[in-house]
This record gives C-alpha cells, sequence and structure tokens, in this order.
C-alpha cells in the first residue's frame, strides 16, 4: 500500500512540475486583470473588458515664417472605466524639444524651444490657472487634477488655446521641417494619455504616466474621433488621417473633378507633376478633415510636391493609395506603385486581411527611416531600392498594428515592429526577390550571421523587458530584428499557414481594442489547440541565448542545448559522405518543448561519414566552434 501510495505521490508531483513548466510567465498587472475580468487566459477580451476614448476638435495654423504651430482644441473625454477619476494625464509630446528636457539622442540646439504653452485651459466649465498643486509634469506627460471627480460613465470637456515651436534643424525627427519647404506635423497637439486596465502602478494608477516620451520609444494611443481644421500658407496642399470634408472650398471645379475621378481609377493618376503650377488648382488654405475611432492624426503639407493617387479594388471595399515627394526624388516614382502591391498583398496574401482603413498616403519628409500614422506614413528616401520598397510597407502595414489593433509601442514594441517586419520580408521574398539570409532593419539590410553575434551580449535581454533598455542599438536589436527571428522561428514550426491562421484570429478578437503581449499568446495557444508557453517564456520573458553543439559517437549524433538558458532553436544538419553523397536532416524546435537538453540522432551510414555540420546561416547560434565535425 505505501508503495501504491508513493507512485501516485509521484505520478501528482510530476503532474504538477508539468503544469508548472508549461505556465506563461505573467506580471502582476495582468494577473489582476484577469482576476477583475477584463482579459482572460483563453485569448479574449474578458467580460468586463473596458476602453475609454475621446472625441477631438481641432483647429492649427502651421505658421512657416514663425516656424511655429499655433492651435485651440476641444477634447470629450469619455470615462468608460469602472473607476472615479481624480485627474487627466496630457500629453505634450512636442515637449521632448523643451528646454532641460531628457532626450534618447542630441539634437541641434535649433531645435530646443521653451515646450508647448497654454493661453486658454478649461475644464469643464471652470477656468484652469498654471500652479504646482494643479500640474505635475513627468518629461512630455502632464498630470492635472480636476476640478471635480470624473464618474464612471461620465465626460468631461477640456478646452485648449495653445502654440509651440517646430523643430527645423536636421536630425532623426518623425515630425518637424524638412526640406523643399515639406513640413510633417504628427504628435502635434496636446492628447489625453491613455488611461487602461494594465497601468496599475503606485503613481498615476491608472494612467499611461511612468513612460514620457524621450525620442525613441513610440507611444500608445485610445481610439478617438477626429475633426480637424488645418489653417497653412497659400498654395500649400495636405495629406493626412481621415477624409478631406471641404475639398469643394479648397480645389477649383477643374481640379475637383480631375481628383474626385482619380479616387476612383484602377489606374495612376498624376494629379500634381513638375509640369504643374500646383497654386493655380487652389482657392482656399483651410483644410479640413474627419476620422473615426483612429488612434492618431497626422498631416503632411508642402506646396510644390508631385502627388499621385490610384484606386485599389478589393473584394470588400476600394482603397486609395497616393504619394506626395519632391520633383527631383527620383526613386519616389516607384512609391505609388509598391504602396498599390503592398494594400493588394495584405489584403489578399499575406496576411490575408482586408486593409483596415479608406486609404494608405506616403510622404517624403523624413531625413533617414520612416514612421507611421493611421493612413500616412513619412517616409525618407533612399539610393538602395531594396531598402526603400521595404520602407513603404513596412510602415503601410503598420496600419494594422499598433493602428487597427491598438498595441502599448512604450512597452511592447516588439509586438507591433516584430510583427510587421515578419511580414515585410514575406512581401519582399514573395514579390521582390528577397533573400531571406538577410534581415531588415531600420539601419539597412543585415545578414543573418551578423546579427547573430549581438546575442548574448551585454546589451541583449528578454524582449518583455526591451523599453527598460532603450538606445539607438536596441530598439533596433531587440525590438525589429530579434523579435522578429522570434515570429519566424514560430511559424517555421507550426507551419505557414498555421501561422496566419493564429494571427488572423487575433485580429478578430482585438481589432479596435488594446491587446498585451499574454493575450497575443493566449490567442495563439487557443487557436492552434497547443500549449507554446514553453516558447514565448524562452523567447519573450526569459535570459538566454541560442547555441547547439554536436559530438558524434559512433553511429550516433547528440546535439547539444549549451549555455544559460539555452533558447530552443531549429535543428538543420548536414552530412556529406566520403562518396560523395550529402544527406540533411531536419528536426523542428518542438523537440526542446518538454524541458530536453539533448538529443541522439541515428545515423544510418556512420562509416563513411566525411563531415557533419549544423546550418548557423539561417539558425541562430552564438558559438560556432562545436557545429563541425570533419572526420576524413
Amino acid at each position: 500500500m505505501r508503495n501504491i501510495f508513493l507512485f501516485a505521490l509521484f505520478l501528482q508531483l510530476c503532474n504538477i512540475l508539468s503544469a508548472q513548466e508549461t505556465e506563461l510567465y505573467e506580471p502582476w498587472n495582468y494577473r489582476q486583470a484577469v482576476e477583475n475580468g477584463t482579459r482572460s487566459r483563453d485569448g479574449n477580451s474578458g467580460p468586463n473588458y473596458w476602453q475609454n476614448h475621446a472625441d477631438y476638435v481641432i483647429n492649427v495654423k502651421l505658421d512657416t515664417a514663425q516656424k511655429q504651430l499655433i492651435g485651440n482644441e476641444t477634447i470629450s473625454y469619455f470615462n468608460e472605466s469602472p473607476d472615479t477619476l481624480d485627474r487627466l494625464v496630457l500629453r505634450l509630446y512636442q515637449n521632448l524639444y523643451k528646454k532641460g528636457a531628457g532626450r534618447d539622442e542630441t539634437t541641434p540646439p535649433g531645435n530646443i524651444h521653451d515646450g508647448v504653452s497654454f493661453d486658454t485651459f478649461i475644464i469643464g466649465d471652470i477656468q484652469i490657472e498654471f500652479n504646482d498643486s494643479i500640474f505635475i509634469e513627468n518629461g512630455t506627460n502632464m498630470s492635472m487634477l480636476l476640478p471635480k471627480p470624473l464618474l464612471p460613465g461620465k465626460s468631461v470637456d477640456v478646452k485648449i488655446e495653445w502654440k509651440c515651436k517646430i523643430a527645423t534643424e536636421p536630425v532623426f525627427r518623425r515630425e518637424g521641417y524638412y526640406k523643399d519647404n515639406a513640413w510633417f506635423l504628427g504628435q502635434f497637439y496636446p492628447q489625453i494619455a491613455v488611461y487602461d486596465d494594465m497601468e496599475r502602478t503606485y503613481q498615476m494608477n491608472g494612467w499611461d504616466w511612468v513612460l514620457s516620451h524621450k525620442g525613441l520609444n513610440e507611444f500608445y494611443n485610445d481610439f478617438n474621433n477626429y475633426k480637424v481644421s488645418i489653417e497653412v500658407p497659400e498654395g500649400f496642399y495636405i495629406w493626412a488621417t481621415g477624409t478631406q470634408t471641404n475639398a469643394e472650398e479648397v480645389f477649383t471645379p477643374e481640379f475637383l473633378k480631375k481628383y474626385k475621378q482619380a479616387l476612383l481609377s484602377n489606374e495612376t493618376t498624376h494629379l500634381l507633376s513638375e509640369k504643374d503650377n500646383p497654386a493655380e488648382n487652389l482657392i482656399g488654405n483651410i483644410w479640413k478633415f474627419k476620422a473615426d475611432f483612429v488612434p492618431d492624426f497626422a498631416f503632411g503639407t508642402a506646396p510644390n510636391f508631385v502627388w499621385d493617387v490610384v484606386n485599389v479594388s478589393l473584394d470588400e471595399k476600394d482603397v486609395y493609395v497616393e504619394a506626395a515627394y519632391p520633383y527631383n526624388e527620383e526613386i519616389y516614382h516607384t512609391t505609388i506603385d509598391i504602396a498599390r502591391q503592398t494594400i493588394e498583398f495584405t489584403s489578399e496574401t499575406d496576411p490575408g486581411v482586408v486593409f483596415p482603413y479608406s486609404h494608405a498616403s506616403v510622404f517624403n519628409g523624413m531625413w533617414y527611416g520612416g514612421m507611421e500614422y493611421p493612413m500616412i506614413t513619412n517616409v525618407a528616401a533612399t539610393n538602395d531600392t531594396t531598402f526603400f520598397n521595404l520602407m513603404i510597407f513596412h510602415e503601410i502595414v503598420h496600419n494594422y498594428h499598433p493602428f487597427s489593433m491598438g498595441f502599448n509601442e512604450k512597452r511592447y514594441q516588439y509586438m507591433d515592429e516584430g510583427l510587421t517586419e515578419f511580414f515585410t520580408s514575406q512581401f519582399l521574398m514573395q514579390k521582390h526577390s528577397w533573400d531571406n539570409h538577410y534581415f531588415a532593419t531600420p539601419e539597412g539590410l543585415i545578414e543573418l550571421p551578423v546579427i547573430f553575434r549581438y546575442m548574448a551580449q551585454d546589451e541583449d535581454a528578454p524582449l518583455f523587458d526591451s523599453y527598460g533598455k532603450v538606445n539607438v542599438f536596441n530598439v533596433v536589436y531587440l525590438c525589429y530584428i530579434k523579435a522578429e527571428l522570434a515570429y519566424y522561428l514560430f511559424q517555421e514550426m507550426v507551419g505557414y499557414e498555421r501561422f496566419l491562421l493564429a494571427y488572423k484570429e487575433f485580429i478578430k478578437r482585438w481589432q479596435g481594442k488594446h491587446p498585451t503581449p499574454w493575450d497575443m499568446f493566449y490567442t495563439f495557444n487557443d487557436a492552434l489547440g497547443e500549449n507554446y508557453n514553453w516558447f514565448w517564456n524562452a523567447w519573450f520573458f526569459d535570459y538566454g541565448y541560442p547555441d547547439l553543439g554536436i559530438n558524434l559517437e559512433g553511429d550516433q549524433l547528440i546535439i547539444e542545448r549549451l549555455g544559460v538558458g539555452s533558447l530552443p532553436v531549429p535543428v538543420k544538419l548536414n552530412i556529406e559522405y566520403t562518396d560523395g553523397t550529402t544527406e540533411e536532416i531536419y528536426k523542428p524546435m518542438d523537440i526542446w518543448k518538454n524541458g530536453e537538453k539533448e538529443i541522439t540522432l541515428q545515423l544510418e551510414k556512420s562509416s563513411g561519414i566525411k563531415s557533419v555540420w549544423l546550418d548557423t546561416h539561417t539558425v541562430p547560434d552564438i558559438d560556432e566552434r562545436n557545429n563541425r565535425i570533419d572526420l576524413n
């Protein structure tokens, strides 16, 4: 009896250990969200899920002579949470260039200014005076106490008059003045921060307050409604988020007709070219736009740009695509075709989800790289055609994430950048003869073996912690390269079609909401019907690096996972025999799912082996010295 009892206890302990090994790491705030019913471990939002939102009515004037923006806005903020709010947190992103502000990178002195200034600040019907007891600043975040608490299910109006200088000197910037009289304005308006179920800290509980913007990290926004009026100098055109609502007040009747026809044509229309006099087409300089249920608003403006337009007819909807760029940027003449291919590819092939918005605009502003906004991107020109195509596709695909699904890029940038890079590589491989032995990064194209050498260095970290290690190197390595590699290895293991199935289910569940990594991982587990927590834990939450080694003992080949953490990777083995024949052996990554540290392969022709080696060109491995055995 005693032996039977001990055996049963042994089995019970094995089951407990097995359950522990497959439990996904969760921080306390996610566990609290599950307990509160806002999220669930099957990957769906919980029965008590909520999110706040706002209506913005913005009037802004671009003063190119003074290089400043002058604006006023009314924000109607709706508290859909179960909490009573005693304050609001406002984002003042232009304070990145305020004197004394903390920044990730140095910036030329000419970009520094006094920050956003307010002429009027009214909450409800109460005029607010600025003093330290009401307003607290944390970098680009500003907390303000409400005159009276905002109850659940209620709203409050905030009316602001403000102005700020615009950065103009060359440096990596997502917005500001560039060249050829081109201006791109993103993060230009005071904006209420996200209040959600995940930001549970001792400071400003619930508010996205702790992480202010310092230049390299990105953004996190609610889904809001916008009505925006923009005054620009005469002769300037505007490309923006949303739909223009007053085209008849801006364009001449002749140009308006041409414009409307272009939006419906499946052939590219050159609305403006270097042969035109753009000012002849304009009768007004105040442009109005409307955008509903989008996480941000941005616009680009210039007086002498080429303007290309084409309509993309999909099975479920039409999407119009446009490109705006200077006459002398020759590579930009290909933009309209690459952008059209992007909408078709993402909607019909990979991931095969219809583009979420009515249009996609590409504006040539940035000095290098690119930046995404809902329905409009700001992309630099480059002499590298492949890299240019990469950037166009990459920035447009961001309309899926973080925009259609409202990712918190400040904390989980590896979610949207990694997924976006993954689909970018698929596009380039299938449409542009891309060599997948390279990784696409914001800095250019890098061979995989070069990237693998960065793993396990001092700057490496679990992807979960990447927001705390922000610098130029880590934003590229962790959030783009390592994240894409993780998604690539996962899809290689489960199969591409199954990967797309899970991804589409993720979009279906979380479109228009704020998913976290745990929501994505649990959705993939649920959609694929298997617990992949061993993989998510290893690649996203644990310290470790990939390192395989091989030993040959007679007719048995032993493959070991070496080093601390030992990230799981697939085994791609090559064998060359003395008779000149070769053999390839592939073992998917899930051979390690139960925690094995080594596997043994029985070889059929061990006596005739000349050499054995592991593929470290497409599989990450930090130490190649133990990856090859030569016998003859």
